[in-house]
């Protein structure tokens, strides 16, 4: 339901007239009569003023609920969430920064320990706990 629906069907459960809810929140009959036909939106004191008014939150007037017959259940909520933890452009950012960290921490420790050969070992570990991180990816997202 929108927020238009939502004015008009909360003013009418409590009884009042346009003109009657203007003068309680301090509003003018044009501006409940613009928020009603969706003309326009109530600023911000006025939405807590009637989120007061009609003893709701202010997140239930301001957010739309679902168009009625259409559910979300907790699966597909859960197939949402996966989705956006398998966005590519998501993945990709991650792996630029870890990989980023890894060749990092190569050349301070090769620098510090003037050692370039051996710490090789440095990439060595962290391609292994990349597969290890990607394959734990793998078997979450195909569950």
């Amino acid at each position: 339901m929108r927020l238009p629906d939502k004015l008009r069907d909360l003013r009418k459960k409590h009884g009042l007239s346009q003109k009657e809810l203007a003068d309680k929140i301090g509003a003018s009959s044009f501006e409940v009569v613009g928020w009603e036909n969706g003309e326009s939106v109530p600023d911000i004191s006025y939405i807590a003023k009637l989120a007061d008014l009609y003893g709701v939150s202010p997140d239930f007037l301001l957010k739309d609920d679902k168009q009625e017959g259409q559910t979300i259940e907790a699966d597909e909520e859960q197939d949402q969430s996966k989705k956006k933890a398998a966005d590519p452009k998501r993945l990709g950012k991650i792996n630029s920064i870890y990989w980023t960290i890894v060749i990092a921490v190569y050349f301070l420790v090769s620098i510090a320990s003037g050692r370039w050969t051996s710490s090789w070992s440095i990439l060595l570990l962290g391609g292994a706990i990349w597969l290890i991180a990607a394959g734990f990816h793998w078997v979450n997202s195909t569950k």
